[in-house]
C-alpha cells in the first residue's frame, strides 16, 4: 500500500543499505481503507443482497490477514452478517460504503449524480481512503444517454475523486457488467432501446437487446480509454475490469441487471485478488494444514503451512531476499550498475508501473517484513 510518509523517505532508502530485521516494535498495525464507490450494484439494491461484492471484498482481504475498514458516507456503524445459502458459511461484514441506487455518473434530468453527492457530502476528503474503487455507468447505459456525454461526466468524476484522495492513495476504475434487458422485472428500463430516435421504427427484443449489449461494450471502452488518458498526469489512477467476473448473465444477475450473491462473489473474488497483487501480497492467514496463496505483482508466491508436529518444513518461494533490498537500494542512490537484466527490474517494479523509485522500495522492504522472516534474511 502506497501509504507513506514523506519525510520518512529518505530515510528509508538510507535504512535499506543495511540488512533489517523485524521485531514488534516495527511492524506498525496498517489499516486499510477502502471505498467502494458506485451505483445499486455497489450499493446491493435489495435486503437479500445487502453488501454486494463490498462483503466479499471485506471477507476476502480478512482471510487474507488484512487489516480492513470500509469506509463510505453512508451506512456506517452497522455490521451485517452474510450467510451462504448453499455452503451455510457465515461472517459479519463492514457495510460502510458510497453506492447509491439510480445513480448516474453525473446528475441529467431523471437522475441523481456520484460526482454531486461527492463533493456535497465531502466524503473523500473526510474519510481518506487508501484505495477507492468506482464502478459506475450501468444507468447511464440503462437511458441510452449520450456516450460522449457520459465519457466526459466520467473523466470529471475520476479528476474530482483524484483532487480528493491523499496523494499516496489509489483510484480503481472499472467497467460494467453486461446486462440481460429482456427479463420481465426490467424490460421497461431498456425502453429507450426499443424504438429509433424519431420513434418510427420500432425495434423487437433480439434488436435491443443487441444494441444494448453494443453500448455496454462502447461505454467499458470508453471507461478504459478514459483511465489511460488520466494516467499520463496521474500515476494513481488504474484501470480494473471486474466485468469480466460476470460471464453468465442468466445465471450471476438476479433481475438482469443487478447480480446475485453468486455474480457478486465472483465480482468480490475479482477485486480480492486485484487489491491483494496491488498491496503485494500482504500476510497471510495461518492456520493448521491449509494451504494460502499469495499472488504478488510479478510472481507467485504459494506459502503452505501444515501441521509441524508431522510434517516437515515446507518449502516455499519468495520474490526477493534483503540481499535483493540492498542491491536495490544502492541502485535507487546512483550506483546504477547494482542493477542489471530486464527480470530484476520486474521483480523489483512492486508498484507495477513500470518504474523504479523509492515507492518500490517501500513495498520490497513492507514484504519482507511480512512473509516468512525467519526464512528469507540472508
Amino acid at each position: 500500500m502506497r501509504k507513506l510518509i514523506t519525510a520518512m523517505a529518505a530515510a528509508l532508502i538510507a535504512a535499506a543499505s543495511i540488512p533489517f530485521f523485524p521485531s514488534d516494535e516495527t511492524i506498525a498495525d496498517d489499516t486499510i481503507k477502502i471505498m467502494c464507490i458506485g451505483d445499486s450494484i455497489t450499493d446491493g439494491y435489495v435486503p437479500e443482497y445487502t453488501g454486494s461484492y463490498r462483503k466479499f471484498i471485506y471477507h476476502g482481504l480478512k482471510e487474507k490477514g488484512y487489516s480492513i475498514d470500509m469506509v463510505g458516507t453512508k451506512d456506517g456503524g452497522y455490521i451485517p452478517t452474510y450467510t451462504d445459502s448453499m455452503t451455510g458459511e457465515s461472517f459479519e461484514f463492514d457495510n460502510e460504503n458510497t453506492g447509491y441506487s439510480g445513480y448516474s455518473i453525473k446528475a441529467y434530468p431523471g437522475r441523481n449524480g456520484i460526482l454531486e453527492t461527492l463533493q456535497q457530502s465531502g466524503g473523500l476528503s473526510e474519510k481518506k481512503p487508501d484505495i477507492v474503487t468506482l464502478q459506475i455507468g450501468t444507468n447511464n447505459i440503462i437511458d441510452n444517454h449520450d456516450m460522449s456525454e457520459s465519457g466526459k461526466d466520467l473523466e470529471e468524476l475520476i479528476s474530482y475523486i483524484l483532487e480528493n484522495i491523499p496523494e499516496n492513495s489509489v483510484l480503481f476504475v472499472t467497467g460494467i457488467p453486461d446486462l440481460d434487458p429482456n427479463r420481465a422485472g426490467v424490460y421497461d428500463w431498456f425502453s429507450n432501446y426499443r424504438h429509433s430516435a424519431d420513434w418510427q421504427t420500432q425495434y423487437d427484443d433480439a434488436t435491443a437487446e443487441a444494441n444494448i449489449h453494443k453500448a455496454v461494450a462502447e461505454y467499458n471502452t470508453v471507461v478504459e480509454t478514459t483511465v489511460k488518458k488520466l494516467q499520463s498526469t496521474h500515476k494513481n489512477v488504474r484501470p480494473a475490469y471486474v466485468q469480466t467476473a460476470i460471464t453468465d448473465v442468466k445465471n450471476q444477475l438476479f433481475d438482469g441487471v443487478h447480480p446475485n450473491n453468486a455474480g457478486y462473489a465472483a465480482m468480490g473474488a475479482y477485486w480480492n485478488d486485484l487489491i491483494a497483487n496491488y498491496l503485494g501480497g500482504g500476510v497471510p492467514a495461518t492456520t493448521e494444514t491449509t494451504v494460502t496463496s499469495i499472488t504478488t505483482t510479478q510472481t507467485t508466491t504459494t506459502i503452505t503451512t501444515t501441521d509441524t508436529a508431522t510434517t516437515a518444513a515446507p518449502e516455499v518461494t519468495y520474490r526477493c531476499k534483503v540481499s535483493d533490498l540492498v542491491i536495490f537500494s544502492r541502485y535507487l542512490l546512483g550506483d546504477k550498475e547494482a542493477l542489471t537484466g530486464g527480470e530484476s527490474f520486474y521483480r523489483y517494479d512492486f508498484y507495477d508501473d513500470d518504474i523504479l523509485d523509492m515507492y518500490d522500495l517501500v513495498l520490497m522492504r513492507k514484504y519482507l517484513i511480512n512473509v516468512d522472516s525467519q526464512a528469507i534474511w540472508y
